[in-house]
């Protein structure tokens, strides 16, 4: 559901039927349920999806390339490869200054989490940067460039004054 839309939180899973009933069961301890309205919703996507999904991944392409040549532009020192798919690229900063920078790039008006913030270990991905492009291609360039002004004083900052990532279990 990506596809449609990223906040659209619902799955399925395909497997034997003790697998099933055993993770259902599962659910039903520590899940109050999915939302009867994003499954709704899904449903919905899912039955206009051959005349919604061609303009929606197009859009997703269009979006990913104007992110990608703005990096491109703005941020050359940073590695990253264009992604086949999903809705984020991820950068390779080449240092340890994801946190710093994410600090450093809400200054500039981008909200944007470090890459540790998506690993199971603090500190894990510091040095990357899961940017999305679900934003229209003007906002993304804006954003790159946003980063690109914000990077100088993340990098200045004393790795002891960085705040350190952190994750709750």
């Amino acid at each position: 559901m990506l596809t449609h839309w990223a906040g659209l939180r619902i799955g399925w899973l395909r497997a034997p039927a003790g697998l099933v009933t055993e993770l259902a069961g599962q659910r039903v301890v520590t899940d109050m349920g999915g939302s009867v309205l994003d499954q709704l919703l899904a449903l919905d996507l899912l039955d206009r999806a051959d005349a919604l999904l061609p303009d929606r991944l197009q859009q997703l392409r269009d979006q990913r390339a104007a992110l990608a040549q703005a990096l491109t532009q703005h941020l050359p020192q940073w590695r990253w490869h264009l992604p086949p798919g999903g809705l984020s690229l991820w950068a390779d900063l080449g240092e340890p200054i994801a946190t710093a920078l994410a600090e450093q790039a809400w200054e500039h008006g981008v909200r944007i989490e470090s890459g540790a913030h998506f690993a199971t270990d603090p500190g894990l991905f510091e040095q990357r940067l899961r940017i999305p492009y679900t934003a229209p291609p003007d906002t993304l360039r804006e954003a790159a460039h946003r980063l690109a002004t914000a990077l100088p004083a993340a990098q200045s900052r004393p790795a002891s004054s960085r705040r350190r990532p952190h994750w709750i279990a």
